[in-house]
């Protein structure tokens, strides 16, 4: 495994995360292979970085990478390979698994599941994963759904053991079991590492509202690390990282004057802990 830190960026729309994320990136991919990745549906990547990006992976710059998840395209993937293994192994039910992936591909948390599968896959690839993500409540579901989804594979579990037992008993081989496992083990993995290797920055200006939103993302994901951010600071003063003003951070020349030193020295904190 490659990875050191996923590194979350999160608040109020306006507050400047996006540009905080494309900054931080283009620090870390200075010293390893880093991706830039967006996953709010408002992308806004291409414009901050003055290159076209798309949801496929853009090499930008030397080290660093970018892409634009297309939220569609994530869901109807993720639906399609995990009922084509549910129809290999239950084909008498391939039809209405069929008819329920339909569903599902529009149920509240299916982005939510399908990213999180998504981003196991990058921690293979890259030393830091930087993620700009959508307005806070839609990026507090993305952690609430790993711990639901858990439990939703123990309960999956239970009752593929139970027909384990009744098909070892009727003589017949089972493999059901065998892909909750592992279905199973893949969500704990991403959980564990959300735990040990992910760090959120929870953005906000000098605005109360944005304030707020901060400090309810702080609340929230006590289980992990947050750092509150006040972005364009002027004067205010309490416990959180201060960036001061930029002069129009738009392109990669212009990202890189950007002080996001205290934000990357987090993160390097957390990667050699």
């Amino acid at each position: 495994m490659l990875l050191k830190a996923f590194v979350f960026f999160g608040g109020k729309g306006g507050v400047g995360k996006s540009t905080l994320s494309c900054a931080t990136a283009l620090k870390l991919s200075e010293r390893d292979k880093t991706l830039l990745i967006s996953i709010d549906p408002a992308h806004s990547l291409s414009g901050i970085l003055n290159i076209p990006i798309g949801p496929k992976v853009k090499h930008v710059k030397e080290q660093l990478y970018a892409l634009e998840l297309s939220a569609e395209d994530l869901v109807e993937s993720y639906t399609q390979r995990v009922f084509s293994n549910l129809g290999d192994l239950l084909p008498h039910l391939r039809s209405g698994l069929k008819e329920y992936s339909k569903y599902l591909r529009h149920s509240p948390t299916a982005l939510e599941t399908a990213v999180l599968d998504y981003l196991l896959d990058l921690t293979k690839e890259y030393f830091y994963v930087v993620v700009d993500s959508a307005p806070t409540g839609q990026m507090l579901r993305l952690f609430e759904t790993a711990h639901m989804v858990k439990g939703w594979f123990m309960f999956l579990y239970k009752l593929a053991k139970d027909r384990e037992r009744l098909e070892a008993f009727m003589g017949r081989k089972d493999s059901l079991l065998e892909l909750i496992i592992n279905r199973k083990r893949r969500i704990e993995e991403l959980l564990d590492l959300l735990k040990q290797k992910s760090l959120i920055f929870a953005v906000a200006n000098e605005e109360p509202l944005s304030l707020q939103e901060a400090e309810h993302i702080e609340k929230s994901l006590k289980f992990l690390k947050v750092y509150k951010v006040i972005n364009r600071w002027r004067s205010m003063e309490g416990d959180f990282i201060k960036i001061p003003q930029g002069e129009c951070p738009y392109g990669i020349e212009a990202l890189r004057k950007l002080k996001v030193e205290p934000l990357v020295e987090s993160i390097f904190a957390l990667s050699t802990s």
